[in-house]
């Protein structure tokens, strides 16, 4: 949400304040950086993008049974993997692949070069780069259209500021992993997710256990962990609901590694599961941060539809295109499933993203 004038300042004054005391941002000072978008009921998407490991295809919503693809693209021919992918709040589409990131404006008819409004190359300026280019785990623009980059060369997030040119370097880093910091040991980047309020949240990976990050607006402060084993994450907030929705919660959604519960006294601790899974937010501190509702399928992108009271996934073996209802009952059967038409090469176990556009 956008802050109050005075609330902006003050948020200023701080991330200011901090800066001057050392943090693990680095970058130009807070007061380039924009602000949240205001709080407004999401609009009508009209458009579901789904990216199955190189092969984009945009259906019409709302989605039914039978619904198909109205347009079926190849995102990089003869890239040798697939590229990261990235949509903007306006339906923008960033293709990425170790040296250079294309631009698309809507309506997307073609990936070829030609169609690129800009096609940047990627510098040291940007983000590391070793022999091979760089190691791009993720890209994600934020609600105010400025593009994150995770490298997992040196587990660097950077981040390139609106509007994007040929010129462009990050005006802002963040570095995962430093000895002695939060981050200490998690060096391997997994995907990068906002929330309404711009707050940056990333899944890290250490060589045992995986954890989801938060770096609040504006980013002067270094990570701190949610405490949970949470992918494909996503965040509805109450803002968010069209005003006739019934019931409007702030929500937590993804793929959840942990225990469903608290142990009863005395007891041990329940051995963890790998669901898919809902959590009130903000967490309760009476009842710990565990979801409220599960369901037993593994996805491999998730995203949310308020004002449909739907959200949409693919199942990670078999790339299904998945509709659950929002808020997510527990153990809730998918309200439409429609199977991955990108080929068995693309469809199980590969990656794969899900984005609302206009």
């Amino acid at each position: 949400m956008k802050l109050s004038t005075l609330f902006a300042a003050l948020v200023i004054a701080g991330a200011i304040a901090t800066a001057a005391a050392g943090c693990s941002a680095s970058g130009p000072a807070p007061l380039g950086i924009s602000q949240p978008p205001l709080p407004t009921s999401t609009p009508a998407s009209r458009l579901l993008y789904v990216d199955h490991n190189g092969t984009f295809d945009e259906y019409r919503l709302p989605l039914a049974t039978g619904s198909k693809p109205v347009r079926t693209l190849q995102e990089w021919p003869g890239l040798a993997v697939a590229p990261q992918i990235a949509v903007d709040p306006y339906g923008n589409v960033a293709l990425a692949s170790s040296a250079k990131i294309r631009f698309f404006h809507p309506p997307i008819l073609s990936f070829a070069p030609a169609r690129a409004s800009l096609i940047l190359t990627l510098t040291p300026a940007i983000t590391e780069i070793g022999l091979s280019g760089a190691d791009l785990a993720d890209i994600e623009y934020d609600p105010n259209s400025n593009l994150w980059l995770l490298n997992n060369l040196g587990a660097e997030i950077s981040e390139l500021r609106t509007p994007i040119s040929r010129s462009s370097v990050a005006a802002l880093t963040i570095t995962f992993g430093a000895p002695g910091s939060k981050t200490a040991g998690f060096t391997t980047l997994v995907q990068a997710r906002f929330d309404i309020n711009a707050a940056l949240y990333v899944d890290a990976s250490s060589s045992t256990r995986s954890r989801l990050w938060k770096i609040g607006f504006p980013y002067a402060r270094p990570p701190g962990s949610l405490g949970l084993s949470l992918a494909q994450a996503d965040f509805v907030d109450a803002t968010q609901w069209p005003p006739q929705a019934q019931n409007q919660p702030s929500l937590l959604l993804g793929q959840y590694f942990g225990q469903l519960h608290s142990p009863s006294p005395g007891s041990p601790p329940s051995p963890p599961v790998n669901v898919m899974a809902q959590f009130p937010q903000p967490f309760d501190p009476n009842v710990g941060r565990f979801p409220d509702a599960h369901v037993a399928a593994v996805v491999g992108a998730l995203v949310a539809d308020p004002y449909r009271s739907s959200f949409y996934t693919l199942d990670a073996g078999t790339g299904a295109l998945d509709v659950f209802g929002l808020p997510l009952p527990s153990k809730a059967a998918p309200k439409v499933s429609l199977p991955c038409l990108a080929g068995p090469s693309n469809c199980g176990n590969k990656l794969e993203h899900l984005f609302l556009a206009p």
